[in-house]
């Protein structure tokens, strides 16, 4: 038992790092697409390319949630039909969004100032579509357990797109070589994720069994759109009620600790929802008691304890990395670490509501949750420091906490209470660990140069949680094996 138990850890652990890396890649080729970019076009072409892309982008999300999840979860020996009712229903909410972004796009030039959007917007509509087939590839392939080979397609495809950008750019493309970007990506994803995963037999889908699936997805739907309601609120807000300048300070120090986050949070998301969407696509109704709140704190222990040693040494890693001009962003990093240590727990809890069919309740509080972040960040920004970027941000982080705390009491039984206990020993350790030992470096370590000063510490981070983590290594191991003892589904 203890050996096949090591098999599963060993098993899952790998597909816990691998997931990582892939988000990596994808950090990593976005920033070198940003740094060429930045060379070869001005701030205005940013500012249009922002606008279209942040639109297309809410389009595409939309397709990975209701039918996308609702394929994940179906019973292994469900109805035929229902693959095809999945992607009939996906094509449908993607044909739909294409018009909304044709229309948007015409009434571009009536609804934001200077030229560009409309164009852009217009050009990046097609994508939806083609977004639609990559995403039921990509859940027809998560469905089956493939989420290695799933994981490695997606850094192949993160990586090719990157390439094609910066070179397209190079080769005077301008800002087009973004719209191309996003259609490299998908078009590799349809050929890689529809030649190496699963065959379906597809039938014709009944109209009504379409309609269930659209029913069942509408609040996944609603949840998606105030979810990037309560992400982009802050921006707005400050944008209107304070300055431009205020909004690139709150955004910048936002995508600083997103592109550490997302290392984390995204992986755990994804890998939650197919881990239990698997148990319960067997028949046996929902994960193990306490599954959910393992997998938290696998990722947790390895997130969270980064996330506060980043926030310690804020002021300092912000000006090396962004300028002497953006040092004022050093305090606001901070406070961001916090939420993004509470966006972990909200996307795993999140995903074990919606594998249990209580989706509903993730609409309600991600509907809170979007109208608090804006309504605060009112109310804090004129109280906050930097412009109002520091009022915002706590009050961004506040609702976080709360919304993460709301989740998770909501995904929490009665019968897992003693694995809420052993989560939480699990991930304190570490965590102390690590943040103890950086600060003690920092406190008694006397360097005179700058880059020292912090390698110091942070490689004394490193070590403090290699030791603090030695107890908690067979915890650890049952956690992992969560990731590799799920059935396969398909």
């Amino acid at each position: 038992m203890k050996a096949k138990l090591a098999r599963f850890a060993r098993a899952g652990g790998g597909t816990a790092l691998i997931a990582m890396a892939a988000r990596v890649s994808g950090q990593l080729a976005m920033v070198a697409v940003t740094l060429v970019a930045t060379r070869h076009l001005g701030p205005a072409d940013f500012g249009v390319f922002a606008i279209a892309g942040a639109l297309a982008m809410l389009a595409r999300t939309m397709l990975y949630t209701g039918p996308f999840e609702y394929l994940l979860k179906a019973p292994a020996n469900g109805h035929a039909g229902t693959a095809s009712a999945c992607l009939a229903a996906v094509i449908a909410v993607a044909a739909g969004w294409t018009m909304l972004l044709v229309l948007l796009g015409l009434a571009a030039p009536l609804l934001f100032q200077g030229s560009g959007v409309s164009e852009v917007l217009l050009a990046l509509a097609p994508s939806v579509l083609l977004a639609a087939l990559a995403a039921f590839a990509e859940a027809a392939m998560l469905r089956s357990g493939a989420v290695r080979r799933y994981y490695a397609i997606t850094v192949v495809a993160e990586v090719e797109s990157g390439l094609a950008a910066i070179l397209l750019l190079l080769a005077g493309w301008g800002l087009w070589a973004l719209v191309a970007q996003i259609y490299v990506r998908t078009a590799l994803l349809i050929f890689a994720l529809g030649g190496l995963g699963p065959r379906f037999v597809f039938a014709r889908p009944a109209l009504g069994e379409v309609g269930a699936v659209l029913r069942w997805s509408a609040s996944r739907f609603g949840s998606v759109f105030v979810g990037f309601l309560a992400n982009y609120s802050g921006d707005l807000v400050l944008g209107v009620v304070v300055s431009p300048a205020a909004a690139g300070l709150y955004r910048a120090s936002n995508r600083m600790v997103t592109a550490l986050a997302d290392m984390f949070v995204q992986p755990a998301g994804m890998l939650a929802l197919t881990t239990l969407a698997a148990h319960r696509a067997r028949g046996e109704g929902g994960a193990r008691p306490g599954a959910w709140l393992r997998l938290t704190a696998l990722f947790a222990v390895l997130g969270w304890p980064a996330l506060a040693v980043l926030a310690l040494f804020a002021d300092r890693l912000v000006p090396l990395a962004l300028g002497p001009a953006w040092a004022a962003a050093g305090t606001v990093v901070a406070v961001f670490c916090l939420a993004r240590m509470a966006a972990l727990v909200t996307a795993v809890a999140s995903a074990a509501l919606v594998v249990a069919d209580r989706q509903g309740r993730v609409l309600m509080v991600q509907t809170a949750a979007a109208a608090a972040t804006a309504a605060l960040t009112v109310l804090a920004a004129p109280l906050g420091g930097m412009d109002g970027a520091m009022g915002a941000a706590l009050a961004a982080t506040l609702v976080a906490v709360l919304a993460a705390a709301a989740l998770g009491r909501m995904a929490l039984r009665r019968d897992e209470h003693a694995a809420l206990a052993e989560a939480a020993r699990l991930v304190l350790l570490p965590l102390a660990g690590a943040f103890g030992a950086a600060f003690l470096a920092d406190r008694l370590a006397n360097m005179s140069t700058p880059l020292l000063a912090l390698a110091v510490p942070l490689g004394c981070a490193a070590a403090g949680w290699l030791v603090a983590a030695l107890p908690v290594t067979p915890a650890l191991r049952r956690a992992a094996a969560l990731l590799a003892e799920a059935p396969k589904a398909a």
